[in-house]
Formats: C-alpha cells, sequence, structure tokens
C-alpha cells in the first residue's frame, strides 16, 4: 500500500495521476466510497482510493469497527490511498467534527503503520516519509 496524504488542493491527486498507470480503479472519486467494490478486487489490479474522511464520517458510531473493515478490505491489493489532512490546523469547535477529526487520525496511525510507502504533498512538492 502507498499512501499520499496531504492538505486540502496541494496536489495529491495530480501527483498519483501521474504515477499510476491507466488502467487503475478510482474509488471514492465520483461517488461514495464502496468498501464491497474495492473487496472484490483482485491483488494484480492497481487501485485508487479517495474520500476515506468522507467514509469514516459514515462512521463514527463504530470507528473501532470500521476501521477493522477498512483495513481487511485493503489487504492484498495493489492500493494508493489519497489521504487529506485534516488533524492540522485549528481544532473545530462542533463535537462532531472534532470527532472525525480525532476518528480520522486514529484510522491514518493504523494505515501509516501496514503501508509500505508513504508520500506527502505539500504545494505540489512531493516528499517521501516512508
Amino acid at each position: 500500500m502507498h499512501i499520499v496524504i496531504g492538505g486540502a488542493v496541494n496536489g495529491k491527486r495530480k501527483f498519483v495521476r501521474e504515477m499510476m498507470p491507466a488502467e487503475a480503479r478510482w474509488f471514492g472519486e465520483d461517488k461514495p466510497l464502496d468498501l464491497r467494490q474495492l473487496s472484490e478486487l483482485s491483488a494484480e489490479q492497481p487501485a485508487v482510493v479517495c474520500s476515506v474522511e468522507q467514509w469514516m464520517a459514515t462512521r463514527l458510531d463504530d470507528e473501532e469497527n470500521a476501521i477493522h473493515e477498512f483495513l481487511n478490505a485493503l489487504s492484498g491489493k495493489r492500493v494508493t490511498l489519497i489521504i487529506t489532512d485534516i488533524g492540522r490546523g485549528i481544532v473545530p469547535m462542533d463535537a462532531e467534527e472534532r470527532a472525525l477529526r480525532d476518528a480520522c487520525g486514529r484510522l491514518n496511525q493504523h494505515l501509516m503503520e501496514v503501508a509500505r510507502e508513504v508520500t506527502r504533498v505539500w504545494y505540489g512538492i512531493p516528499q517521501k516519509l516512508k
């Protein structure tokens, strides 16, 4: 798994589009992320997963199970994740937005641990972290 992380509108998708083969399947770009479709992918099919934060927002009531399901759906897949870093900056006043920020932070910790490669894109400049 390769994770590409960075702030909003920092060039993550452009970076991923330039490095991924044309046959890569994209999940979560045009419609909500569906883990069932991702789970059905063959191990050889390159895939890009985005909108992880929006998916997690629908799973705040059972965060631990959601993290487990997400990691299982990615297991053994040739996947690149595009993650928007929402944990920096101003702490949201809204309790639900704070809960989402915290849940995404915990999910991202699990993802970073199992990732083979992590790249941060900051204003179009990629930096290898792992």
